[in-house]
């Protein structure tokens, strides 16, 4: 009983000096407003903003632009986004993908490689000179696809993300 004891003890004293250090959240425990897919967590925006605006306010809550590398994510984030097809009356979002860096090799916010095309017929186009920011485009085939955009007059819904794994407490 006294090693229990002991034990006990030791244990307290390692949950609360481990309660000082930054902690990772658990699988499952997406934070308020978000919602959960896999080993991630999601949270749509309803104001319309540029892609830097857009990966802006995702980075001051410890997350990034969506980063999708799947058929089956796309259609969870469409799905969650409210299914908006019409990208002309501004029914469209940003993802986080780009291709600044090098035109037609894009990567997400997050530093994922893309690793799925879900572009539309004829995209990424570059139509206008610095299309480099993506995001949803018109429904095909059962799914949304992706154009690349421009950020000149660009304003777009949004969704944010941050994985399980990588979260810090607060």
């Amino acid at each position: 009983m006294k090693m229990f004891g002991i034990l006990l003890l030791f244990l307290i004293i390692e949950v609360i000096a481990g309660a000082q250090e930054t902690c990772l959240c658990a699988q499952g425990d997406c934070a308020a407003g978000w919602v959960q897919y896999k080993n991630a967590c999601y949270r749509r925006f309803d104001s319309r903003v540029s892609w830097l605006a857009a990966e802006a306010a995702c980075l001051a809550i410890n997350s990034h632009l969506a980063s999708i590398h799947s058929n089956e994510e796309n259609d969870f984030v469409y799905t969650l986004m409210g299914k908006p097809g019409n990208p002309a009356n501004g029914e469209a979002y940003w993802i986080g993908a780009h291709d600044t860096f090098q035109e037609g090799n894009f990567l997400f916010s997050d530093g994922s490689k893309m690793n799925v095309n879900l572009f539309g017929n004829g995209q990424p186009d570059n139509y206008k000179t610095g299309e480099n920011h993506v995001g949803t485009w018109l429904f095909n085939n059962g799914h949304i696809t992706w154009n690349d955009y421009d950020l000149t007059g660009t304003s777009l819904y949004y969704v944010c993300k941050y994985y399980l794994s990588n979260r810090e407490c607060h």
